[in-house]
């Protein structure tokens, strides 16, 4: 019987993968920007993808369906979402488009982690999950560019536009990028200590 952690095809695996399909609806809305309400459209489509987000580890839990595909799937459809709608928002030929260093920033941290995470599960079998510095900074990050997309401002804080929640999210994506990274290089490094102790524990075999 496989083991059902190394399970792919599931009920929470495919919404996970669905997901990305809605980044095609999200940018032929988007293209329409304040054309035919594209940008609350945009919202609609964000919304959809928000549920899913939450469905999916439900499912997963409810169903016991819980795999390492799962805990892998979930994070960088995550990531490849607010990649795309960044790298979209930062078009010049938006009303007001994402500042181009603000994207540089988004990519370089969430590129980075995925690969990271790659690197540590092909070596150590671990999946680093998010943690909450992760999800408040995923949280933010969200938050801001649909602030970008319908160019939001609170009523109740006239002071928080767009703008200026890009500047609260900035040092949440610096420290959650620091956090990763000592994570990385503890996991790394614990993998490292614990080989050169099995190996130090295998006997040698003296050949006749």
């Amino acid at each position: 019987m496989p083991d059902p952690a190394k399970r792919l095809c599931t009920i929470a695996n495919f919404i996970s993968m669905g997901r990305l399909l809605l980044l095609i609806p999200l940018f032929i809305f988007l293209k329409m920007g304040d054309k035919d309400n594209g940008n609350y459209w945009a919202m609609a489509v964000m919304a959809a993808a928000l549920v899913s987000d939450m469905l999916d580890g439900f499912l997963a839990r409810l169903l016991k369906q819980e795999s390492d595909w799962g805990k892998m799937l979930d994070p960088v459809a995550d990531k490849l979402w607010i990649c795309s709608l960044a790298l979209f928002l930062a078009q010049p030929w938006r009303a007001h488009p994402l500042p181009w260093g603000f994207l540089v920033l988004i990519l370089a941290r969430d590129l980075t982690i995925i690969t990271c995470g790659i690197h540590a599960f092909r070596r150590t079998g671990i999946v680093m999950t998010s943690n909450w510095v992760g999800k408040i900074t995923m949280f933010s990050e969200a938050l801001t560019l649909i602030a970008f997309t319908i160019n939001w401002t609170p009523s109740f804080f006239p002071a928080l536009t767009p703008r200026a929640l890009m500047w609260v999210t900035v040092p949440l994506i610096i420290l959650s990028a620091w956090v990763y990274a000592q994570r990385f290089r503890n996991l790394i490094a614990n993998a490292a200590r614990n080989a050169s102790l099995h190996d130090r524990s295998t006997p040698l075999k003296v050949s006749s």
